[in-house]
């Protein structure tokens, strides 16, 4: 049967894309993107603040002359766009003129089927989003993962909006609710990040030999004091840290690589406005240059000063590598599985008792924020000094070790799509689905496929004192 021209004109849609959609919190309502000479540059750097890989295509589509109220509409502040600032600060309410707005589709997606799913209808579907609808090649397997590791559901929300972090202000209660405090004999030694219901996330130097009892070690939940009074205080079944760590290997190996560990609780949590789980990073995803993320601790106020009494949060920007391998900062020190964030002046860092604590981002452009987890406080020299930044385990390079080390409850299978080019046979576009029986996030086939084409917009695809150097335990 010979399509219909609507039929056609919606096919033709659905491979240009979704149409971008950003909340305007001011007034509760969902706006477009009106297309501008920026299109290109502002599609790549959407795609990455949610967590995808890169950006697969962007064209602009038509819109309804319904409204001239601009009402419907962002447009944007071109001279404002940038990597390492929010897309939102970009755009302004307007009437979009030229009636056309943005569509992009961002490789990489991630969705969670029941196990009545069936993979060959799927992959036409997948397919046909993203080129002509025929499937050159559908391969599947399997690979080990923990339930929730990649995105549990409700995870990386808090309840309360919002540094002694060093130049840090206190945090207030709920505001961070997967920051814990792992205590060795009910003493704060370093910080933790929930991942899961029985999982949290720190750094491997948190525990040499001599804090290698664990029956001493506990964890204290959804609180902003580190002191275990009427508070959340969960016992500690197995610590598994990185066996590539070298300063375990050979106490005079001086490289701080591969500084991550996780920690298994003897009971799983009740989740409440106080304690939640950050999401995860996607495996690979790259960090931005300048992007903006929060670290929270209760680390030492100052190299030579006490350890804080409540919870402190600081706002730092992500420095590129190759700043910081300088000479004059690290002196290539900084491999690939680090990252630093600070300020060239120095001032805001995190410090002594900070370590293993989280430095998240926020994947701004959703109704609803989350934060992901990508750094894990590591090691630096002193604390605050100028060009000495903090240094970050990068989390987006160990999800395959965290799943292992999670001595890996379920399986995961994974389809990977190899479609037609919407230009025709000019080249190829990878799609990767993944497909959990025990996640319930996405329930249906219907569910899911309307996600990958989904028009609602960004929450629908977030499925963006020194003296001595030493880690910050």
């Amino acid at each position: 049967m010979a399509k219909t021209r609507q039929e056609e004109e919606e096919r033709k849609k659905e491979q240009k894309g979704a149409r971008i959609s950003v909340f305007d919190s001011t007034h509760k309502r969902w706006r477009q993107v009106c297309s501008s000479s920026a299109n290109e540059f502002l599609a790549s750097i959407s795609c990455e603040e949610v967590g995808f890989v890169s950006v697969v295509n962007h064209s602009v589509a038509s819109v309804p002359e319904a409204s001239r109220d601009g009402g419907e509409f962002f447009c944007v502040k071109q001279e404002e766009l940038s990597y390492g600032k929010k897309i939102k600060d970009a755009l302004f309410p307007c009437d979009c003129e030229s009636r056309e707005v943005l569509t992009l589709l961002c490789q990489e997606g991630w969705c969670f089927l029941p196990p009545s799913f069936r993979p060959e209808r799927f992959a036409v579907r997948a397919c046909a989003l993203v080129g002509t609808g025929q499937v050159l090649r559908a391969t599947a397997g399997t690979q080990p993962l923990v339930e929730g590791v990649f995105i549990t559901p409700h995870c990386g929300r808090r309840s309360f909006a919002a540094d002694r972090i060093v130049g840090g202000v206190d945090a207030r209660q709920g505001s961070w609710p997967w920051q814990v405090s792992l205590q060795y004999d009910g003493v704060h030694q370093c910080g933790g990040s929930i991942i899961s219901n029985r999982w949290i996330v720190s750094a491997a130097h948190c525990f040499p030999k001599r804090y290698s009892f664990l029956n001493r070690w506990s964890v204290l939940l959804g609180s902003i004091s580190n002191k275990p009074v009427n508070a959340n205080v969960a016992e500690v079944k197995t610590i598994v840290y990185h066996s590539s760590y070298l300063p375990f290997v050979d106490a005079n190996i001086d490289d701080n690589s591969r500084d991550i560990a996780v920690l298994a609780l003897t009971q799983p949590l009740t989740f409440n406005e106080y304690i939640q789980p950050v999401c995860l990073p996607t495996h690979g995803q790259r960090l931005i240059d300048g992007q903006m993320g929060t670290i929270t601790g209760w680390g030492n106020v100052g190299y030579f000063r006490h350890l804080a009494d409540v919870l402190q949060e600081a706002h730092v920007p992500i420095i590129s590598d190759a700043v910081c391998n300088a000479p004059d900062y690290y002196d290539n020190q900084i491999t690939t599985t680090m990252f630093c964030a600070g300020y060239e002046k120095g001032g805001i860092d995190a410090c002594q008792g900070d370590s293993g604590g989280p430095f998240v981002a926020e994947d701004c452009l959703s109704k609803t924020s989350r934060y992901r987890l990508h750094g894990v406080v590591s090691w630096g020299t002193g604390c605050a000094m100028a060009k000495k930044p903090g240094v970050y385990t990068k989390v987006s390079r160990f999800l395959p070790w965290i799943s292992t080390a999670m001595r890996v409850r379920d399986s995961l299978s994974f389809m990977e799509f190899i479609c037609h080019n919407t230009r025709g046979n000019v080249g190829v576009t990878d799609v990767f689905v993944l497909v959990s029986p025990t996640n319930r996030a996405i329930t249906t086939y219907q569910g899911c496929t309307n996600w990958l084409g989904h028009e609602i917009g960004y929450e629908a695809l977030s499925r963006p004192c020194r003296g001595q150097k030493g880690p910050r335990g």
